[in-house]
């Protein structure tokens, strides 16, 4: 519950780490228990591994924080079979070494919006200009890129194929997040939820595609 101070204002982040916590080990049951709609993706940065290991259903090894929970809002290769395209032999994969084209919106648990790339309250394609990141940039975190590796660009045979890439809502524990320190507007402790939409890929040496 949230504690009120002599002014009666409310601390919206009275026992935060305590709640973050919770909402992960409520997110995590969602998840395993639908493994239809959701993925469960350990880190990258385990196993000295530099890509996830995908989907998990049932048993998860290790701790319920060793893992970012992906709940599928769009999914390129269903995409692109639906429209009579090649599924996954046409959905690139993105490596630890490629740039992406994204867009995203990120949030706590109590729904602050902390960072975002597109000014509407939705993402929509047409209006939305995405934003470069190298995978590999050692600003990002364990979480987000563990995301990025894992999700597929749209079908290129496809009439606007850059909509058509993966768009999943990702929840990243704290512990692949910023850590138990305040990080800008980002208190210690903060489970981070993406709207993360992958609309591009390309590698070493390959043009950086034009955005238009």
């Amino acid at each position: 519950m949230a504690s009120c101070d002599e002014t009666n204002e409310i601390d919206e982040y009275a026992n935060w780490k305590v709640r973050n916590e919770r909402f992960l080990d409520s997110i995590a049951e969602v998840a395993k228990a639908n493994p239809d709609e959701w993925k469960v993706i350990r880190t990258y940065t385990q196993s000295g591994s530099q890509s996830g290991s995908g989907n998990v259903g049932g048993t998860v090894e290790g701790e319920v924080d060793d893992y970012i929970y992906v709940k599928v809002i769009q999914s390129a290769v269903k995409l692109s079979e639906a429209n009579g395209g090649l599924g996954e032999e046409a959905c690139r994969e993105v490596l630890y070494t490629d740039s992406v084209y994204v867009n995203y919106k990120g949030t706590l648990i109590n729904d602050v919006v902390f960072d975002k790339s597109f000014s509407t309250p939705d993402l929509d394609y047409a209006v939305a200009t995405p934003v470069v990141f190298g995978v590999n940039n050692s600003s990002l975190i364990a979480g987000f890129v563990t995301a990025l590796q894992q999700m597929r660009e749209g079908d290129h045979s496809l009439e606007q194929w850059q909509y058509k890439g993966d768009r999943w809502e990702v929840y990243i524990p704290y512990n692949l997040g910023y850590g138990t320190k305040d990080n800008s507007s980002i208190p210690a402790c903060s489970l981070l939820k993406f709207d993360l939409a992958l609309v591009g890929v390309w590698g070493l040496g390959e043009d950086k595609p034009a955005w238009n």
